[in-house]
């Protein structure tokens, strides 16, 4: 029987730069490297700086590093 308790606390939020486009925060584009056309999955969540709304961050899994982006 499980105690209801998760194993692992939820991650916090990544903070994003305000000039991310709002296709990448709404979903409609890949978040790391901005692809349109091909399929998205979850990845995480972000929230962009001085505001707090959370958004859920897709991305085509391309593996491309916030750094290099």
């Amino acid at each position: 029987m499980g105690t209801g308790v998760p194993d692992a606390l939820p991650l916090a939020p990544t903070v994003v730069d305000f000039r991310v486009s709002t296709a990448r925060l709404h979903g409609e584009a890949c978040f790391l490297c901005g692809a349109v056309n091909k399929r998205l999955r979850p990845a995480g969540h972000g929230v962009v700086q001085v505001r707090t709304r959370v958004w859920q961050i897709r991305t085509c899994g391309c593996g491309i590093t916030k750094a290099a982006a």
